[in-house]
């Protein structure tokens, strides 16, 4: 045995040395309990784990072995790494009929921190958690030194000394493999009370490199014997009768009456007869109860309540409305929150107060019952649906003419908001007003007047639309939104001549661009900057798809304006009658028009009298610094290679999909330092944010500057998007592709900085020399690649990478690793101002 573990260590050690991640072992040595000697963790990136193209030492997920170079010896030994249905080839339910063989032991998964303890020669009871074991001082909670007190407990309460069990699982050469659970030391999903709390025995592995793991039986009677919680345990015969068992579960998402997460189903590979492992987790409740706690910590975190959702929409809003008054209360509450406890109480408070169970939320009569009362129905459209009208426009179109000529024939019933009367630092208040005049039960439209212009201005009206439509209209409203398109690529020139004739001829009267104050040069200049930024309408892509309508116009005349009026009564019309149930007279549309000629802005700057009055350089505000990918389309031309490589193995439809039907990111990035790691952060985030804020304060400075005299000169500043600056003195960083992620909701690739661990910087001027403390805060450099789910933030690329480097990722996640040949490539450094 030694000599094997010898080989076995040699191994460890040699991947332990590998330049690139692929494969890597990584080794830790700790001190055990109570003893001199100590033990060393190894452990691999959970990417690593499953692949075709990875040959990994030992597949032990957990695995610590004696620090003795002359005589190591495996002490502790977790399960071999398994995964869930359908995760990989080798958990489809095709290959698991063809490849394994029962009898099938099914046992509930249990939702806590897994825990080994096994024993030295001496008697010593070695306990360790996944990777670690003895005292530590880098952790606020010790799973290794909470499980071994409980242990102890346990064995006192039995009769039975630590050397008595330490001596049976030496001489067997066990590992006993048990789930902690206990809400009052750490919360998980789950709920274990005072009862139910405790260490569940669920696996006696033998210290070995091949993996063997006992029978359930012989589980069973070992953790009767010592006191352990007995894992729920049954056996299924064949593949077909454990196949109707799981799903049947999954849709009742509970076994014997309680929730769980899943399953665990040992059996046997066909031929040579190995032990196979593999899970069937249950998506509900638990995917529920996990978002309730997602969207609490963000609430915690940012003050800020999230409205999307990637399920359960409307009872977790329900969940929302009774916690977040509670948490705005109870500063005790939300910090322990934080520290992972309370979540579970708070979440059955509100369940209490529903009524209902989490199962019953989710029964299926229940779902059908709660959306039939209290669901959206988006195609239903009534005499209570709202309408709101969106733009899409450049100075001079004549949008403002049209909506007054609108608001002129629908009195009462229709309102204007226009964003050039719109004053003051809130961005959001367009869509503020809009939606308050929109609760008005008297009206049933609102021409939302700005030039969207750009794609991410229309983005950004969809997103307000969501965040703050429940702060003014009833959760059930449904609101249709009706795109006005007023050019497109194909009479540029023809609208380019018109509005130009038109916005000199109008004079002063606007609200920001005059005339007599700016200059012809000036306003033709201004008005060159909207053309060049214009991106014309693409319903076949989110967010122009997003439109429940979308009407076409032409500037073709002086008095075009009037014509688009008319196309837009009749298209309404047609789509949506209960809006305008009949067609006005061409006698009452023109004497609308002409009144809408007359209409003169509410709010109009007075020319600057005195010109030596300068006001004050405001100082900029970034929101990040970030690296930008200049040369985007090599690293999706590295990511299609990748895939392809790998598609028949791996499950790559989707990120294929995203490059063929432009999902991809308009612009590539590596966030390197946000705002609020910069104030909220830890040391070392807000350290790296203030050197990023002193390195680069002329630059910004510069920038302020210039912002300013576009405001003094009546060009375009668009207060409401974020602007990208380039830092031009030639900083920038160094990176090649990692791992390539992805599931239902995002594309994100890791990304390996050329770094200077002395100067802590990734950061290089043109001289290629490091500029110290320029870093990245991010434990886990990225690229947000592309969205594949509407609603979905691209932040949600670094919890996709945590999820993965934790081990927690689900079912639907994927990961491919780039070659360790692939090209290093260069990315500028940019200031992004909000």
């Amino acid at each position: 045995m030694s000599e094997e573990v010898k080989q076995l260590v040699d191994r460890l050690e040699t991947a332990s040395q590998q330049s690139n991640q692929k494969g890597k072992a990584y080794k830790r040595t700790y001190p055990i309990f109570h003893s001199s000697q100590k033990v060393n963790s190894w452990k691999f990136n959970e990417w690593d784990y499953g692949k075709n193209n990875i040959t990994l030492p030992i597949n032990a997920r957990g695995l610590f072995i004696l620090d003795d170079a002359e005589n190591p010896q495996i002490v502790a030994r977790g399960y071999d790494k398994f995964f869930n249905i359908d995760e990989v080839m080798t958990t489809r339910w095709e290959w698991l009929e063809e490849n394994t063989t029962g009898p099938y032991e099914v046992t509930v998964k249990s939702n806590g921190c897994i825990i080994f303890i096994s024993a030295l020669e001496d008697g010593t009871l070695v306990v360790c958690s996944k990777h670690s074991t003895g005292p530590r001082d880098d952790v606020d909670r010790n799973h290794a030194l909470a499980g071994q007190e409980f242990l102890m407990k346990q064995l006192r309460e039995h009769n039975v000394s630590s050397s008595e069990f330490a001596t049976e699982l030496y001489k067997r050469n066990l590992t006993a493999i048990a789930e902690y659970c206990d809400d009052s030391f750490e919360e998980h999903i789950l709920e274990y009370g005072e009862k139910e709390k405790g260490l569940y025995l669920h696996g006696l592995n033998v210290n070995q490199s091949e993996f063997r793991t006992l029978p359930m039986d012989e589980v069973h009677a070992f953790g009767n014997k010592y006191g352990f919680k007995q894992t729920e345990a049954l056996c299924e015969g064949n593949i077909h009768t454990l196949r109707e068992f799981l799903e049947k579960c999954s849709l009742e998402g509970s076994f014997q009456g309680h929730e769980l997460e899943g399953f665990v189903i040992r059996c046997h590979l066909k031929g040579d007869g190995r032990t196979f492992f593999f899970k069937y987790k249950f998506e509900e409740p638990y995917l529920m109860y996990r978002q309730w706690r997602e969207v609490t910590k963000e609430y915690i975190e940012n003050g800020t309540r999230v409205f999307r959702f990637k399920k359960h929409k409307f009872i977790t809003n329900k969940y929302l409305d009774f916690a977040i008054p509670l948490l705005d209360s109870d500063k005790e509450l939300r910090d322990q929150y934080m520290k992972g406890f309370g979540i579970i109480k708070l979440r059955n408070l509100f369940l209490e107060s529903y009524g209902m169970t989490g199962m019953q939320i989710l029964n299926h009569e229940k779902i059908k019952e709660l959306e039939l009362r209290n669901a959206v129905d988006y195609d239903k459209v009534d005499e209570h649906t709202k309408f709101l009208i969106f733009p899409i426009a450049v100075i001079g179109c004549g949008k403002t003419t049209t909506a007054v000529t609108l608001t002129n024939l629908f009195k009462d019933q229709w309102e204007h908001v226009q964003n050039d009367d719109i004053r003051g630092k809130d961005k959001a208040k367009l869509m503020k007003l809009s939606l308050e005049k929109l609760s008005d039960p008297n009206v049933k439209c609102v021409f939302v007047d700005r030039n969207n212009h750009q794609l991410r201005e229309r983005k950004q009206l969809f997103e307000w639309v969501d965040e703050f439509k429940e702060d003014y209209l009833p959760y059930d409203a449904n609101i249709k939104i009706i795109g006005v398109s007023f050019l497109s690529r194909d009479d540029l020139d023809t609208v380019k001549r018109i509005t130009t004739e038109r916005v000199l001829s109008r004079g002063d009267n606007h609200q920001t661009i005059q005339l007599t104050k700016h200059g012809e040069k000036k306003v033709v200049g201004i008005m060159s900057g909207f053309w060049k930024r214009f991106q014309p309408v693409d319903t076949e892509n989110y967010p122009d798809s997003a439109f429940d309508l979308m009407i076409n116009l032409k500037v073709d005349s002086q008095t075009s304006s009037l014509s688009n009026a008319k196309e837009i009564i009749k298209q309404i019309h047609e789509k949506f009658p209960v809006l305008i149930p009949e067609i006005p007279s061409d006698e009452n549309i023109q004497a609308a028009f002409n009144l809408a000629l007359e209409h003169k802005p509410e709010h109009t700057p007075s020319v600057q009298k005195n010109h030596q009055q300068k006001p004050a350089v405001k100082k900029l505000k970034p929101s990040y610094f970030s690296a930008h990918i200049c040369d985007k389309e090599h690293i999706f031309d590295e990511v299609r290679a990748l895939v392809n490589r790998n598609q028949n193995t791996t499950d790559t439809s989707a990120v294929i999909n995203m490059l063929d039907s432009a999902l991809t990111q308009d612009e590539l990035h590596i966030t390197l330092s946000h705002v609020v790691q910069g104030k909220k952060g830890d040391a070392r985030g807000k350290r790296i944010w203030a050197t990023f804020m002193k390195h680069y304060e002329t630059r910004m400075n510069e920038i302020s500057a210039c912002i300013l005299h576009r405001r003094q000169n009546g060009e375009p500043v668009n207060n409401d998007v974020r602007e990208t600056f380039a830092c031009e003195n030639g900083d920038h960083l160094s990176y090649k592709l990692g791992q390539l992620y992805w599931d239902d909701s995002i594309v994100c690739a890791t990304v390996s900085l050329v770094r200077d661990t002395g100067a802590e910087s990734c950061v290089s001027r043109s001289d290629n020399t490091f500029v110290k403390g320029l870093d990245c805060t991010n434990d886990i450099a990225h690229i947000t690649l592309g969205i594949l789910k509407e609603g979905t933030r691209a932040s949600y690329s670094n919890t996709l990478c945590h999820a993965y480097a934790d081990g927690t990722a689900d079912a639907t996640a994927h990961c491919l690793a780039f070659p360790d040949d692939s090209p290093i490539h260069a990315a500028g450094i940019s200031i992004n101002i909000n």
